[in-house]
């Protein structure tokens, strides 16, 4: 039988429902029924797995996985009987009556956004709260929140089943004094939304440099919040520009065999001007909420520069560094140290730059980032130590774990020996 949609389709519509379904559900039967509700929804999915490729996908595609994954949990629930459930519980008119609300949209907008705040539960560790809401909001793997965590896989299992113990056992609910809680736990949501954005831009493994259902899932997630009157900050504002002005990027940034391109080489003709100039309005919205230097202004203003400037060499990379600058000084980061190296090499040159880096290399952690290699290997090729420069992508290689990365990376190699042997 031929199959009538892609997997990326059913992916993205899988990402796109499973926290929505969950909400939906632990909001009508209670978080001390969790685990019972994930098999249910898991059930649901495989039952999708198995009919979907080969007919047409429901035109409620959310609302089939939910009645499904709610027939499937009552069966569970009625050959379990180990709790006493009210008989309305079992009415399966409730779920139909749901399903066809005109305000669907609206309840589970809401449903999901108090399962987040759930998730965040000041209870709960702040490791606790990331795991949960990436677990069960995105339906991130173990090793996508191992990679956004930099922890190791089987660690994120245990916490995963402890945190989840906690929310079932304490029955945490979100649903009394929701809009109080709401600010106080803003900041860990925004981090959880972009950790969910991050490895969707720069996904952990895999074929894909991208995975797009995630990314916009992430901006979904951001819009969400903004149109709640208590989460309408600066700081909200700013990340869905800094998303926007990266997704804009999305069809440049890879080629038609799924290989990588680098910011100097893309086509800026096919970047989305529609998404640069949400960005900018969203900016905007940001900086007119707060003159104080919040870290998503700054990535925000560092994304708009790259997406304001027409060709690579008119990048205004002064803004860049001076803005990774004041970044630094507010709160070290690696990465943003890193970054302002690159930055750096573009206003005072290769030299003074590849400098820099040697002092960084003083850090006990530069050996292990995937990063510093790469960047000492451009460093490297550009002041013509081609061989020192090989030897540094072939370290990037080595803790890649994303396809076409490695293959970046082992294009350069390529290109560095070619250009040896053609001068030798």
């Amino acid at each position: 039988m031929e199959k009538k949609s892609d997997s990326y389709d059913l992916t993205h519509l899988f990402r796109h429902s499973y926290g929505k379904v969950l909400a939906v559900l632990i909001k009508r039967f209670g978080p001390a029924h969790l685990e019972d509700i994930e098999d249910a929804i898991q059930e649901a999915l495989i039952k999708a797995m198995r009919i979907w490729p080969y007919q047409d996908i429901p035109v409620q595609p959310f609302a089939w996985l939910l009645k499904v994954a709610h027939n499937q949990l009552i069966d569970q629930l009625r050959k379990k009987q180990k709790t006493v459930l009210s008989g309305e519980i079992f009415e399966n008119n409730l779920v139909n009556d749901l399903i066809n609300d005109p305000t669907l949209e609206n309840t589970i907008d809401d449903d999901q956004l108090k399962m987040i705040f759930t998730c965040c539960h000041p209870s709960l560790s702040e490791e606790s709260q990331i795991i949960l809401t990436l677990k069960l909001i995105a339906g991130f793997s173990n090793g996508e929140v191992a990679n956004a965590l930099l922890k190791k896989e089987d660690t994120v299992a245990k916490a995963f089943t402890r945190a989840k113990r906690k929310l079932q056992d304490e029955n945490i609910r979100f649903d009394h004094a929701f809009e109080i809680g709401l600010r106080s736990r803003l900041n860990i949501v925004l981090r959880i939304i972009y950790l969910i954005f991050t490895e969707g831009y720069k996904p952990y493994e895999g074929n894909s440099s991208i995975k797009k259902d995630l990314c916009y899932e992430a901006i979904r997630l951001a819009l969400l919040l903004d149109n709640n009157k208590f989460c309408q900050t600066a700081s909200t504002k700013a990340l869905i520009a800094l998303m926007c002005f990266h997704t804009a990027r999305f069809e440049a940034r890879q080629g038609p065999g799924g290989e990588l391109i680098d910011l100097e080489h893309q086509d800026r003709s096919i970047w989305n001007q529609e998404l640069i100039n949400i960005g900018i309005r969203y900016l905007n919205a940001a900086t007119d909420k707060s003159d104080y230097p919040l870290d998503y202004i700054l990535q925000a203003f560092i994304s708009y520069y790259h997406c304001s400037a027409e060709r690579f060499v008119d990048t205004d990379w002064k803004s860049i560094l001076r803005l990774y600058d004041i970044h630094l000084t507010k709160q070290y980061s690696p990465v943003i140290a890193l970054n302002r190296i690159v930055a750096f090499s573009k206003v005072h040159g290769i030299a003074p730059a590849y400098q820099l880096l040697l002092a960084y290399e003083q850090n006990d952690d530069a050996p292990k980032q995937m990063l510093f290699h790469a960047i000492k290997g451009e460093l490297l090729s550009k002041l013509g130590r081609n061989h020192e420069a090989a030897e540094a992508f072939q370290k990037a290689v080595v803790l890649g774990e994303n396809a076409p990365e490695i293959n970046h990376l082992k294009h350069k190699i390529s290109s560095l020996i070619y250009r040896d042997r053609n001068h030798s």
